[in-house]
């Protein structure tokens, strides 16, 4: 880890750890207990789901319809259940994270309006501070907080579906030597050469997506600016030049987009063969062992479920790495806006001080 990384986790972790520590620290711990128990039961719902494949699948082989039928309720049961759950989640995340926006903002706004002597001065440090209000705080919050609950679901399961592929899928020969577990490994291999690849692939983004938030800003403000001169700027040739700057800084935000569409273009490419790929090797792999007679129809159906969820989770990082790297581009502003703050007040203390 660089020493830069290492500076951007602190940075991080200062600026949330502020909320948890506020006057409303029993809401966002009370939130984030909640927000726990509802992703782990995702993990339970999806745990039965697998399960309920094997029966379901070994009902239609063995042309059971009274077992299929209550079968068929059951799954009914598990779609009401999940369909709550999924929306008291996702009603939970969006208020945890317009109360957490809510007293951030108001919390970097005391400091840089009422206790700085010198607001203005904060430009001195960081570009755009009201675009770091307005912008960035709320996805800032609201990425935190739904990313942090995507990646609690997907440590869950990944242990969870770990443990049930082990024990159905056996063990094979592979060159003479006998592979326990044999599946899981496959999957663990598969989902870590797709992570490496796609980090390989998109690795750019981070810096790009930070150029695209910096860039607009700036065109955001050169129109601002002008709108607010517009009736000093009397002067065609004055109005020129100022037409010519946005355009300029306008060409610059399009460049910057057109590298983001190439390097998404690549990654969508990658993770979309990848994903269509995992379909068809959990099949490949029960095959085999189904024409064998080793095991019946439910049983190759709950090793495709297991395989694709344990592949699907182990790959979160695949199909969430443009979320995250616009993630940490914004936080990087959060946390260098956080800093710039610090630094501002204490000089604003210290010309205070001399006086």
């Amino acid at each position: 880890m660089t020493t830069l990384d290492k500076s951007f986790h602190r940075g991080t972790y200062r600026v949330i750890s502020l909320y948890w520590k506020s006057e409303e620290k029993l809401f966002a711990w009370c939130s984030l207990v909640a927000l726990t128990v509802l992703s782990l039961m995702a993990v339970v719902v999806a745990l039965a789901i697998n399960e309920w494949y094997k029966h379901f699948y070994n009902a239609i082989h063995g042309l059971d319809a009274g077992s299929f039928y209550q079968l068929v309720v059951l799954f009914l049961v598990f779609i009401l259940f999940s369909a709550l759950r999924s929306v008291a989640i996702t009603c939970w995340v969006d208020i945890f994270a317009l109360r957490w926006r809510r007293w951030l903002t108001n919390y970097y706004l005391e400091i840089w309006v009422v206790e700085s002597v010198r607001p203005d001065d904060i430009e001195r440090y960081v570009d755009n501070p009201d675009q770091r209000l307005a912008e960035d705080i709320n996805k800032f919050t609201f990425d935190t907080v739904d990313l942090a609950c995507g990646l609690l679901y997907t440590i869950s399961s990944v242990v969870s579906f770990t443990i049930v592929l082990i024990s159905i899928s056996g063990h094979a020969e592979l060159l003479g030597v006998n592979v326990p577990a044999y599946m899981f490994w496959i999957a663990f291999i598969y989902a870590s050469a797709g992570t490496y690849i796609s980090q390989k692939i998109g690795f750019t983004l981070v810096g790009l997506n930070n150029n695209k938030q910096c860039s607009e800003a700036d065109l955001r403000y050169l129109l601002i600016s002008f709108r607010n001169d517009s009736y000093d700027q009397a002067d065609g040739v004055c109005r020129i030049a100022k037409r010519n700057l946005i355009s300029q800084k306008l060409d610059v935000s399009l460049e910057n987009m057109r590298r983001i569409i190439r390097v998404k273009m690549r990654l969508s490419l990658f993770t979309e063969s990848y994903s269509r790929m995992s379909l068809i090797i959990s099949s490949l792999l029960a095959a085999p062992k189904y024409f064998s007679g080793e095991i019946m129809f439910g049983e190759v159906m709950q090793i495709n479920s297991a395989f694709g969820n344990l592949c699907g989770n182990l790959s979160w990082f695949i199909n969430s790495y443009d979320r995250l790297a616009d993630w940490r581009a914004t936080a990087d502003r959060i946390v260098s806006f956080n800093g710039a703050l610090g630094e501002n007040l204490d000089s604003s203390r210290g010309l205070a001080g001399s006086r």
